[in-house]
């Protein structure tokens, strides 16, 4: 193989890697189908997390960059691939089939990379002008897909901000309606006083239905999970954690034959199967696998933590389960099942317990 095939050969190598890149991050976007950006948002992300361990005192105001940084890292690599990978192509070129409008030619990579540039920014081809058919088309095939990519990263970025607001509005929501906790005891306490059961499933349905937008918009952006505010009831783990402590307190607290339609519906249903899905996708392909152990400690605390919450209940005239024990055994069931995938992206995102759930007391 010949120096020239060699260049030309890496060249479009990197091409049709951003190309490939780009194709799956933004018109075939899935939480599994990228090629770079996901590895390299991880990369990105431990360096955040490694930073702020060392600076904790503004840990929550540095991670709050981490997205942005890691979405202008993702396009940055994109440019920079496509610009070196066709630098490379044209660089044995220069001096014969690429030439200097006037005198004499530069053949080094830098006037390659000069060439390359001013294609792909379609401001044209400079000084530099192509001599041979093969080349006038490269530069308009460099041109097209620069303008097309300036274009794909701009709709990006706005699609991700927009889902970024949707998600932020969906958790100030259930902040507010918790009373401005995390505690799904209060959240169904407000939720259920006063109002008719058909009422609770249809406001039920309607956050399954934000969640299951949640659980879409996630697996397509998968950058969103890097993007954070500092206020912590903003976090994802925090709408994960109220959605699934809810629906746990749903199915094991309330008497079965009163709240039998709401305990049944669908909306319920929903709920679990949404956050339990999210929890699966994020714990299987961006969080390290290796779930939390659940100590017997901890077990105790959500028994006392379950006490609570029907002592709550009948403090609001919510009609409780007949046999305690047997709901709090059904409570410690239904926790086992999403507390350690919780635990797991707590841990990742570099969020104490105690954020995210301060009434709840976790020993790890």
């Amino acid at each position: 193989m010949t120096l020239i095939n060699f260049y030309t050969i890496a060249g479009l190598g990197l091409v049709f890697i951003a190309l490939i890149d780009i194709y799956l991050t933004v018109l075939h976007p899935r939480i599994d189908s990228t090629l770079i950006s996901a590895p390299l948002a991880k990369v990105i992300w431990f360096f955040f997390r490694c930073v702020a361990k060392i600076f904790p005192r503004i840990r929550k105001q540095m991670f709050s960059h981490s997205g942005p940084v890691i979405i202008i890292t993702i396009v940055a690599t994109w440019l920079l691939l496509l610009l070196f990978g066709f630098a490379l192509v044209v660089w044995p070129n220069l001096g014969y089939a690429i030439k200097s409008s006037e005198g004499y030619t530069q053949v080094d990579f830098a006037t390659a990379l000069y060439y390359s540039g001013y294609s792909l920014t379609t401001l044209g081809t400079g000084d530099l002008v192509p001599e041979t058919d093969f080349h006038r088309l490269l530069m308009v095939i460099q041109a097209a897909i620069g303008f097309s990519i300036f274009t794909l990263t701009i709709t990006y970025i706005l699609s991700v901000y927009s889902s970024i607001v949707k998600r932020n509005t969906f958790a100030l929501s259930l902040y507010h309606r918790s009373g401005e906790t995390a505690d799904g005891a209060i959240f169904l306490v407000k939720l259920i006083s006063n109002s008719n059961i058909s009422s609770v499933q249809q406001d039920l349905s309607n956050i399954a239905r934000d969640l299951i937008n949640l659980l879409e918009t996630q697996k397509t952006y998968p950058v969103l999970l890097y993007i954070r505010l500092p206020q912590t009831y903003y976090s994802l783990p925090r709408i994960l954690f109220l959605a699934m402590d809810t629906t746990t307190l749903i199915r094991s607290a309330l008497h079965k034959q009163k709240y039998r339609s709401l305990i049944h519906c669908a909306a319920v249903a929903e709920l679990w199967g949404g956050g339990m899905h999210l929890l699966r996708i994020l714990s299987n392909l961006l969080v390290p696998k290796r779930h939390l152990l659940i100590s017997e400690q901890e077990e105790k605390n959500w028994r006392a933590r379950y006490y609570e919450a029907v002592e709550q209940f009948k403090g609001a005239n919510i009609k409780t389960v007949d046999n305690l024990e047997e709901g709090a055994d059904l409570y410690v069931e239904l926790r086992q099942k999403w507390t350690p995938y919780l635990g797991d992206l707590i841990d990742y995102m570099a969020y104490n317990w105690t954020e995210i759930a301060p009434h709840e007391n976790h020993p790890n």
